[in-house]
């Protein structure tokens, strides 16, 4: 039985930001023209019930509400009051949604002046994490993560990244895919994209100074963890952590190698906690992005400049959190790099489920233009994953994948420092 399309039409929006310019440069040195700021304005979405929830699908229209085509304006619609603007749904391109337990130890440890890597040499760090997420359970991890995703949802985000990572067995980083998974059939008003990072660190027992300890550890990624993560379906893309004390350049090349072999999209943790050059290795092997650069070289920012591909993504909470120099973004913005903010919520380095919190902390300390700021969170984030040809912009035809927001303009989103979701 065929059931004709369904509707759902917005009208007096405060204003629309459609992006649309933003989208036509590719999301580089964007400018407030790129915004497609339209005041008085109405969108119209098809839609569908999944589970008893109507779904946005797809835009079928966007406009001034003046000109609200004739064969929508008998659909009974939701009226605005010029008081809430419409936006892309923000992308959170890169989070480690699913862990169990928490790091306020090494928090407090970390604010009396103990570095990063010396908690993690005492036993800290992701290690503390591991152990209590491979002692939860799947529900419960299950449990944390959707109240985690739902306050993401309620600040503006509708497409969002998950990483395993805290498993660093097969099992228990099957277990944390696994979760991510359920959560895109509990959330199907959310995007959900799944990374699997086997490599963010070695497990515990394994003496990292041992060449063949490590050598096994890796093995075990490339030959078992990889395959069966792509068999089962778990994960979209592969990412690894490439710093000092953790996984070197040599052997992140190796594992992501294996990982587009398979079929994956690439990711990296690059160029953080020290200069690897493990930027322009992701530039090199076509990665969708290199995340965080706190230490990236000048040879680094030119390659991301010249890359089509390769998504610089900048997470500024952690810079805060670790009270360490923020990534060079003006630098790489100038340079003509494609640029994405993201939380990188975690338990260790970046307590925060707030994406406009961190774009406030851009807007001050990375010297981000509301346009950046924008473009960053919308368009650019989904290129970091790869969905940018239907995701990040209100275009006719784009999936309907929006936020109404709780004030009548997009700068307030993050001019309102840390205001609260239950808003």
């Amino acid at each position: 039985m065929y059931n004709p399309p369904m509707f759902q039409v917005i009208t007096h929006a405060s204003e629309v930001l459609t992006g649309a310019g933003i989208r036509a440069k590719d999301g580089r040195k964007v400018t407030d023209d790129d915004l497609g700021r339209i005041l008085d304005g109405a969108l119209v979405l098809s839609v569908k019930t999944v589970r008893g929830k109507v779904i946005p699908q797809r835009i079928e229209w966007v406009g001034p509400t003046s000109q609200l085509p004739k064969r929508f304006s008998k659909i009974r619609a939701t009226n605005l009051k010029g008081k809430r603007a419409i936006i892309p749904g923000l992308v959170d391109c890169h989070t480690h949604l699913v862990f169990a337990g928490d790091r306020s130890e090494d928090f407090a440890e970390r604010c009396a002046g103990v570095s990063y890597q010396e908690i993690a040499r005492k036993g800290g760090g992701i290690a503390r994490t591991v152990r209590a997420t491979q002692l939860a359970s799947e529900a419960e991890l299950l449990k944390s993560a959707e109240l985690r995703a739902r306050e993401m949802f309620a600040f503006g985000v509708r497409t969002l990244e998950i990483k395993s990572g805290y498993g660093l067995t097969l099992e228990d980083e099957l277990k944390i895919l696994r979760v991510a998974a359920q959560l895109k059939r509990k959330l199907p008003e959310m995007h959900i994209h799944s990374t699997f990072l086997g490599a963010h660190d070695f497990p515990p027992g394994i003496d990292r100074a041992c060449k063949e300890s490590r050598k096994d550890s890796i093995r075990q990624i490339v030959d078992v963890m990889l395959p069966e993560v792509k068999r089962l379906g778990l994960a979209d893309s592969c990412d690894v952590f490439v710093d000092d004390g953790y996984f070197t350049l040599r052997e992140g090349q190796h594992i992501l190698t294996r990982a587009k072999q398979l079929g994956f999209s690439l990711k990296l943790h690059a160029d953080e906690l020290s200069n690897t050059e493990s930027t322009r290795l992701a530039v090199k092997m076509a990665a969708l992005s290199a995340d965080h650069l706190l230490q990236v070289s000048l040879s680094g920012i030119r390659a991301l400049a010249k890359s089509r591909k390769t998504v610089a993504v900048l997470l500024p909470g952690t810079a805060f959190y670790l009270k360490a120099d923020h990534a060079p973004a003006r630098k790489l913005i100038q340079a003509g790099a494609c640029v994405a903010l993201a939380t990188d919520f975690n338990p260790g380095s970046s307590m925060c489920a707030s994406l406009p919190a961190i774009m406030t902390i851009a807007a001050l300390y990375l010297q981000m233009t509301r346009a950046e700021i924008f473009a960053a969170v919308t368009y650019n984030g989904a290129k970091a994953l790869g969905c940018e040809d239907r995701l990040g912009t209100l275009e006719v035809g784009n999936l309907a994948s929006f936020a109404i927001l709780p004030f009548p303009k997009f700068e307030e989103l993050y001019y309102r420092f840390a205001w609260s979701a239950g808003r």
